[in-house]
């Protein structure tokens, strides 16, 4: 949660055009204590938003050049009679996440998981001021403010990237909302609310790849483990060629995974994905049900499907 004390931090810096000010400064201009304001600035660090260097007694504090805080740069100082940091803080950020397109007030309930009573209240204090407009029940951010899709997603990417960088390497992005994500990377991670997935994690469903390729992690409070069809739906986002679909069959195969679980894990993923994953996971659902007739250019013939499952000793 990026909170309305942290946009007040990174709205000061912006408007007051230093470069760098001391904690103590920084606590006398915004009328906080110094131990409230030290602790502020040290999330904002944590997440990536501000530098802080020590000089002499005093640490000194700026703003960093990533591209989402460049952006908010921008709007705060064309905008700075606009109360934007109170507007677009917490659910307000979460909120504006989704507008990437027009939206009820209920889709942004349901993608930002936050009550529809708070949807709306924020949605008209954000309509109040001209960020946000409003047709035939559906709300749109209006220009110039459409930036602030860019912020949020950018904002919340950064958080996700430095939380991850704390206990894994070579990270790269697989699927990302504001608060879940599926990356890849280079070494093994044990820390609550990471969860192993992808190819690595078949031999626990007894499908043992031999497999050398990278390991991959979901992070997320929504599972307390992997499930089959969390499984299946994750490896179709980390490749959905040929191969990838061939082990999701053996998965599907050999745990009996129920096509309507399939089916709404794929739902769950699909908004913020570039391929069409509920298609992808009918068309191996469909595969198996008719034995290999109703198949698709990315799926292996019936005959060989049946070889590779007798290799992993599953019965098809």
């Amino acid at each position: 949660m990026i909170k309305e004390s942290h946009f007040r931090i990174i709205s000061h810096l912006i408007v007051e055009g230093e470069s760098e000010v001391s904690i103590s400064t920084l606590a006398d201009q915004l009328g906080w204590s110094p131990g409230h304001s030290s602790r502020i600035v040290a999330e904002l660090e944590a997440d990536g938003y501000v530098h802080t260097e020590q000089s002499s007694r005093q640490k000194l504090v700026s703003l960093t050049d990533i591209e989402p805080i460049e952006q908010l740069e921008g709007l705060l100082t064309e905008y700075s009679h606009m109360d934007l940091p109170s507007l677009i803080a917490g659910s307000g950020l979460q909120i504006l996440y989704y507008l990437d397109q027009r939206r009820t007030a209920t889709e942004l309930a349901e993608r930002s998981s936050i009550s529809r009573a708070t949807v709306y209240r924020r949605l008209d204090n954000l309509q109040r001021v001209g960020v946000v407009g409003k047709s035939k029940s559906r709300y749109r951010l209006n220009d110039p403010f459409t930036v602030l899709v860019s912020i949020a997603r950018g904002l919340f990417h950064q958080k996700h990237r430095r939380e991850a960088e704390q206990h894994a390497t070579g990270l790269n992005f697989v699927w990302e909302t504001h608060d879940e994500y599926l990356f890849a990377c280079d070494n093994d991670v044990s820390t609550e609310g990471f969860h192993l997935t992808g190819p690595a994690l078949f031999g626990d469903f007894g499908v043992p790849l031999l497999t050398r390729d990278r390991r991959h992690y979901v992070r997320t409070d929504r599972l307390s483990e992997i499930t089959p069809a969390e499984l299946v739906c994750h490896t179709l986002l980390i490749d959905d060629g040929s191969r990838y679909r061939t082990y999701c069959l053996l998965l599907i195969q050999k745990q009996e995974v129920d096509q309507a679980a399939l089916q709404d894990c794929a739902e769950h993923y699909l908004p913020e994905t570039a391929i069409d994953l509920r298609a992808i996971v009918d068309d191996l659902s469909e595969y198996l049900e008719t034995d290999g007739e109703t198949t698709t250019e990315q799926l292996p013939q019936w005959e060989e499907f049946k070889q590779t499952a007798r290799d992993y000793e599953i019965t098809v």
